[in-house]
């Protein structure tokens, strides 16, 4: 494999040909074998292969939709920090501040690493949009886990 297109753009294109894959079973399959709507690993990977940017038909279109993505789950991960902020006490707002932090540096980190072989092409700026909104979605359903502790204590 190239270096200027590595793992993320490998992983794109599977994925799309996995959700082709997947909408022709789906047609296939019987009602009666539709599988539940719960938060399974399988479940999860059908969001995963559904087309993100319907109708989008350039790169250019690719990007944004991927920022507008990206710039969506930055907005939703704030608000779920703001409310677990809101009720902390001092100390659980330094913890709480910190293991964000250190969050943020992780997931830069870790979409710097997963989108390096794109660096320079118009593919890049998707890919690592992508990879921060799919992180960045993760640590919300995370922290609103904590958040519904809380408020059940």
């Amino acid at each position: 494999m190239s270096k200027k297109f590595g793992a993320g753009v490998f992983t794109l294109l599977l994925a799309l040909f996995c959700a082709d894959a997947a909408r022709a079973q789906e047609t296939a399959k019987p009602a009666s074998q539709t599988p539940p709507a719960t938060a399974t690993p399988e479940a999860q990977d059908d969001v995963d292969r559904k087309d993100p940017c319907p109708g989008s038909n350039s790169q250019h279109e690719l990007n944004r939709c991927a920022a507008r993505a990206r710039d969506q789950a930055d907005a939703e991960l704030n608000k779920v920090y703001r409310e677990l902020m809101k009720d902390a006490g001092t100390e659980e707002r330094a913890k709480l501040r910190s293991a964000q932090l250190a969050w943020i540096k992780f997931r830069d980190a870790h979409c710097d690493y997963e989108s390096v072989g794109n660096k320079g092409g118009s593919i890049y700026p998707m890919v690592y949009s992508f990879c921060l909104a799919k992180i960045t979605t993760a640590r919300t359903t995370h922290l609103r886990e904590i958040l519904r502790e809380q408020t059940e204590q």
